[in-house]
């Protein structure tokens, strides 16, 4: 079953220019994107296939490590995004089963990590890092850049097309509604908003996976619309087996029932890959974010009633 609501039943009296180049820069991130990662896995298959010398080959193939098993570009992988690189080469180097190049085990151990590190030394300046990983939102870093390029770059296609459907179905309205200057101030809100929500849940323990997508604006800008125009009604394709059709729910119940859905999965879907905080505190953003624009700009709001049609 799938429930998309797509655009507002409602008459813009100007063009959403900051929404569609959201939009464009999207696509456009997860191009490149696609492109950064053929360039990643064929420079990984390269160094995994020829750059070893034999004992790090050997080194390799014998480590028996619960995360990354004897896959050379797991291990390092896991070398490179590790906080402290040295302690994860003697974590590996302690790992390795059934290789011994020295009857002294202290010996072979430092043996092993030297030839490991020398290894990833290698790897480091053959394998480029993927875009995906530079732009991406790592829960324990605060980094306030990547909470903004976090949001343009996306999983997969079904990620990006289910997002922008979303975003441009409310941004278009709330873009018309706030204009520009304010517009962007609640967007670049909401991503910092979501992401630091996203670092302080349960979810962001020592193993949360970075985040990426629109999904947290896309759900504020939906908050806030419903805010604003509360009214207001949304056309939605609704996809069921082979019942296909068109309509219109009132923008309450559209957005009650995505709030209320994703309350309830942050509660009890939380080894799902969906980063469901960040949808929830969007839209707990973007309810604050309307009531403070109903109490401080109410001229506003009455002079939008005489040229938009909700």
């Amino acid at each position: 079953m799938i429930l998309v609501p797509y655009r507002l039943d409602a008459g813009l009296y100007k063009v959403p220019v900051l929404t569609i180049l959201v939009c464009v820069i999207c696509v456009a991130t997860f191009l490149s994107q696609l492109g950064s990662r053929e360039r990643y896995q064929a420079s990984v298959r390269e160094f995994c296939g020829s750059d070893l010398s034999v004992y790090q080959k050997a080194i390799v193939d014998h480590i028996d490590d619960e995360t990354t098993g004897s896959d050379c570009a797991k291990i390092f992988m896991a070398i490179r995004n590790s906080d402290n690189r040295e302690e994860q080469v003697a974590s590996l180097a302690a790992a390795v089963k059934g290789l011994d190049f020295y009857p002294d085990s202290d010996k072979d151990l430092k043996y092993k990590e030297d030839t490991l590190r020398a290894g990833f030394e290698r790897y480091e300046t053959s394998v480029p890092i993927e875009l995906t990983e530079r732009i991406a939102y790592k829960p324990g870093q605060y980094n306030v850049a990547t909470m903004i390029t976090s949001t343009f770059a996306h999983g997969s296609w079904i990620h990006l097309i289910g997002n922008l459907f979303f975003f441009f179905a409310f941004a278009t309205c709330v873009e018309c509604v706030l204009g520009t200057l304010n517009f962007s101030l609640c967007f670049l809100l909401m991503a910092i908003v979501s992401s630091l929500a996203y670092s302080h849940s349960v979810a962001s323990g020592a193993d949360a996976l970075p985040a990426v997508g629109l999904s947290g604006v896309a759900m504020g800008m939906m908050a806030l619309l419903t805010v604003l125009v509360p009214r207001a009604r949304v056309w939605c394709f609704f996809w069921f087996l082979l019942w296909v059709r068109r309509f219109t729910l009132p923008i309450l119940l559209v957005a009650t029932w995505y709030i209320a859905w994703n309350i309830y999965d942050v509660r009890h879907d939380m080894d799902s890959n969906i980063n469901y905080v960040a949808h929830v505190s969007g839209a707990i953003t973007g309810i604050i974010l309307g009531v403070l624009y109903r109490m401080f700009a109410k001229n506003r709001m009455d002079s939008l009633s005489a040229v938009a049609e909700f």
